[in-house]
């Protein structure tokens, strides 16, 4: 397929942000050979923007790093440090995007900025809600959550460091209880 052909079909398919290598195979009808080398060329010449391992951006609808973890390691949702930010409990924008898993640890590097996912056992995974795509915190949950992958001395001085005007406190106090972290009500 020509440098054409690759414009046509992201432009036919232009509500599509993201792709796996797995659609543009079925998309395309390519050999696994021919798409990857395809791919490689696009890469090459910045007409693609390759995310990670088996995904790119259309280049006529680039997603936000927001809309690139939710595809990219699944389940997950936007919390720590980055849900505290866009709330405004904390002053520092962030450097990496911080999300909570139940499947293991894991750090990407994409061209559109460095994705951290944190593991959480299975019956924490809760207090988060559908946000344009992508799933993000609730208020009281990104606090807990942060006390829980905080190291136990310095659990304190993190919730003094933050300012928790707007905080529903009767659903932090059982989100904390739920987590086992009671003691810091």
């Amino acid at each position: 397929m020509n440098l054409n052909g690759w414009l046509d079909l992201f432009k036919e398919h232009q509500d599509i942000k993201i792709f796996h290598i797995n659609h543009l195979k079925l998309l395309t009808s390519l050999s696994d050979a021919s798409l990857r080398v395809s791919l490689s060329r696009l890469t090459k010449n910045n007409t693609v923007n390759r995310i990670c391992r088996g995904f790119y951006a259309n280049p006529l609808n680039l997603p936000t790093l927001e809309e690139i973890s939710a595809q990219i390691y699944q389940p997950s949702y936007i919390s720590l440090e980055s849900a505290l930010s866009a709330y405004g409990f904390l002053s520092q924008i962030p450097q990496v995007l911080t999300c909570v898993t139940t499947q293991l640890p894991r750090v990407f590097k994409t061209g559109f900025g460095t994705i951290e996912y944190r593991q959480v056992k299975g019956k924490y995974f809760y207090g988060f809600e559908q946000k344009q795509g992508h799933c993000f915190a609730e208020k009281e949950k990104a606090v807990a959550d942060l006390l829980y992958f905080s190291r136990p001395r310095s659990r304190e001085q993190k919730l003094a460091g933050l300012d928790l005007d707007g905080v529903n406190t009767r659903k932090l106090e059982k989100y904390l209880k739920k987590m086992g972290l009671a003691r810091f009500l």
